[in-house]
């Protein structure tokens, strides 16, 4: 899919599970507590990719094994709570989108958005961690095609930790394609 509207900022392209809804009524308690999950999400998310050393041996200690091996229990205990989760989760359908940390890029099927409409969208950034992301956004616009139709959406009510927090995981995830891209 090629991004056709012009975002802001660094971009990242994923084939995401996506479902929106209109959402014109928004209360400040919904919004506090969808930041709240958003912000721990992608924080757990960050904590999550961290750069892992690839050989064990290379040069810990004693102590850093045992910390590495730690790590490894860990990681792979939430790796099947997450495998555990998604099997009795029904995820929406898998989408090709742009992300930016100021709006979303996706193709819809059948029912569509209008342009200017209030929207909440939820989307599972990663499978590590099967837990939406929910982003309150305004329809910028839209666009016919063959395979559906085009959506931009910009973010509204993102606090600012929020948005430092998205920044940052768009970051990491387009650094990621470009590293992949040099590799291949």
């Amino acid at each position: 899919m090629e991004k056709i509207f012009a975002q802001d900022g660094v971009s990242f392209h994923a084939t995401l599970p996506l479902i929106w809804r209109t959402k014109t009524e928004l209360s400040d308690d919904e919004i506090t507590i969808w930041m709240y999950d958003n912000v721990t999400l992608l924080r757990a998310l960050a904590t999550i990719e961290a750069f892992q050393p690839e050989n064990e041996g290379d040069s810990a200690t004693g102590t850093g094994k045992t910390l590495q091996r730690l790590e490894f229990k860990i990681d792979l205990t939430l790796n099947l709570i997450a495998k555990l989760l998604t099997q009795t989760l029904t995820l929406p359908p898998a989408r090709p989108v742009f992300l930016s940390a100021g709006g979303m890029e996706w193709i819809c099927g059948e029912h569509t958005p209008m342009q200017g409409e209030d929207i909440l969208i939820s989307t599972f950034i990663s499978p590590k961690l099967p837990q939406p992301l929910v982003l309150p956004a305004k329809v910028a616009a839209v666009r016919k095609e063959e395979r559906g139709t085009r959506i931009y959406a910009t973010f509204t009510h993102l606090n600012e930790e929020t948005r430092d927090w998205l920044s940052r995981t768009v970051f990491r995830n387009h650094r990621r394609a470009i590293h992949i891209h040099h590799h291949e």
